[in-house]
């Protein structure tokens, strides 16, 4: 695949949407970029290339606030999501991905269409739920290059601040990015130089639209960014619906 100017600025111009959305949120901009980008080129291109986009992403999170990260929700979350990322390469293979993406999809708007409406009737949730959380970001970040919407409903239902809720969903979704960029080298989606030039070329937009989202992020309220987190749970599955209907 030739790399145009036109591929280069629409690839930038989704990076630094995604980046921005990462960057106050915590999670959602594999979800977007790709569910976007995959509509004008290759699926298994785009999703090279926006992995290695949300690695960096992950890693500007995690190091610029580490002590934010809950480490106790994360040893919980980060076994259960290795094994999830595990299972889901096996039922890749078991079972159709279009019902399974569907089913996830219906799954995550409705809960962000409920917890919208019954915002104020949402209980705390226990810690046991962390292991369920792991486990099935794990299978959807192997199956879907999404394994942000699991992590995302725990932690919200969790009582941590927006910059504990960020940071450690942030370091979740590193594991998964990691291990998902490991798999497709494995694949030989990374052997293009193609997907290293573009990736090269669009992440100073990403990093820049990061580093925006990083003050917009100090500026609003832990309720503000809980309910932009429930928007945005309502966009990636009414995206995993398309994609799976696709």
């Amino acid at each position: 695949m030739d790399i145009e100017l036109g591929t280069i600025l629409l690839l930038a111009a989704l990076a630094a949407f995604g980046s921005f959305v990462y960057g106050v949120t915590g999670f959602g901009s594999g979800l977007l970029t790709i569910s976007l980008a995959s509509q004008f080129y290759d699926l298994r291109f785009v999703l090279a290339v926006f992995s290695l986009i949300d690695c960096i992403n992950a890693i500007r999170v995690c190091f610029a606030r580490p002590r934010a990260i809950v480490r106790d929700e994360a040893r919980r979350l980060l076994p259960s999501c290795v094994a999830g990322v595990a299972l889901g390469a096996l039922l890749i293979l078991a079972l159709p991905a279009s019902i399974l993406m569907l089913a996830l999809g219906v799954f995550v708007a409705g809960y962000g269409i409920y917890s919208i409406a019954f915002a104020h009737r949402l209980p705390t949730i226990g810690i046991q739920w962390a292991y369920v959380a792991g486990l099935a970001g794990g299978i959807t970040s192997a199956m879907f290059g999404a394994g942000g919407p699991p992590y995302a409903i725990y932690l919200s239902m969790r009582p941590h601040t927006k910059e504990a809720i960020r940071a450690t969903l942030a370091a979740t979704s590193l594991v998964s990015i990691g291990t998902r960029l490991v798999a497709f080298a494995f694949a030989g989606l990374l052997a293009s130089s193609t997907v290293w030039i573009t990736a090269l070329c669009i992440a100073p937009a990403a990093l820049i639209a990061l580093w925006w989202a990083e003050h917009v992020h100090a500026a609003v309220s832990r309720e503000t960014l809980i309910r932009a987190i429930r928007m945005l749970l309502c966009a990636a599955g009414i995206a995993l619906i398309v994609r799976a209907l696709a």
